[in-house]
């Protein structure tokens, strides 16, 4: 694995969150008051993208149905969606988004 700049950290205020797409793959990222985080953008319940939801808390919930996953380690926290997330290594540096990517 790698790490790849996908973007600047001036691009994201705490409790934004952001689609990058990387080799095709739509990433959500987050900046939270606990952190950068990542998680794919796709909900694991139905093909809706996360970034068009809501950030609720430490939660994302996802736009079609309602259901939320927990943005720090992608498990499925409210119905309907039962399948975690998908989630990355995220980190700034010199000011520069860097996700470890395959």
């Amino acid at each position: 694995m790698a790490w790849e700049t996908i973007g600047e950290e001036s691009e994201l205020t705490i409790g934004d969150m952001k689609q990058y797409v990387i080799d095709g793959e739509p990433i959500a990222v987050y900046r939270l008051e606990r952190g950068w985080f990542a998680t794919a953008d796709t909900c694991t319940h139905q093909d809706c993208s996360l970034t068009e939801g809501d950030v609720d808390g430490q939660e994302i919930v996802c736009p079609c149905h309602g259901g939320a996953f927990a943005i720090e380690t992608g498990r499925a926290t409210r119905m309907p969606c039962v399948i975690r997330l998908e989630t990355y290594p995220i980190r700034i540096r010199d000011g520069h988004i860097e996700i470890e990517w395959t």
